[in-house]
């Protein structure tokens, strides 16, 4: 069994690629992502997306019911930070950190400070098993 993650890029990840791909004389690909970078910046959307394999371990863990229903909510509540999300989950705030640390490791998310706040902005779009 294998299983694979279909997300978007991070706004780092973007910003890398394309120094790479210029550095690699592949400008019109670098052009492209550069204008995917933009459009982050200005809709707060990566419209560019990749697709991993997912260890299977963490496939399972995300597929849990606490790590599952995390990812609902930080779908569903966009722009709420992790003591919010607890809240809203009837969790302690440290148990949904812990959660949100390992979803970040795994780029299912990707968490910004905003001031003392920390917000995790959902990558994954799709999770996909296969025998």
């Amino acid at each position: 069994m294998k299983a694979y993650m279909r997300r978007r890029l991070k706004p780092d990840e973007i910003l890398e690629k394309i120094g790479q791909l210029e550095a690699g004389g592949q400008r019109e690909e670098a052009q492209r992502l550069a204008a995917a970078y933009m459009a982050y910046e200005e809709e707060g959307e990566v419209p560019f997306y990749v697709e991993e394999e997912v260890p299977l371990e963490v496939a399972r863990r995300m597929l849990s019911k606490q790590v599952r229903e995390l990812i609902s909510y930080i779908k569903r509540y966009e722009g709420k930070s992790i003591s919010e999300l607890a809240k809203e989950l009837g969790r302690s705030p440290s148990n949904v950190h812990v959660d949100v640390g390992f979803l970040s490791r795994y780029n299912v998310v990707y968490t910004e400070r905003q001031g003392r706040r920390v917000v995790p902005h959902l990558l994954a779009e799709e999770l996909r098993v296969e025998l």
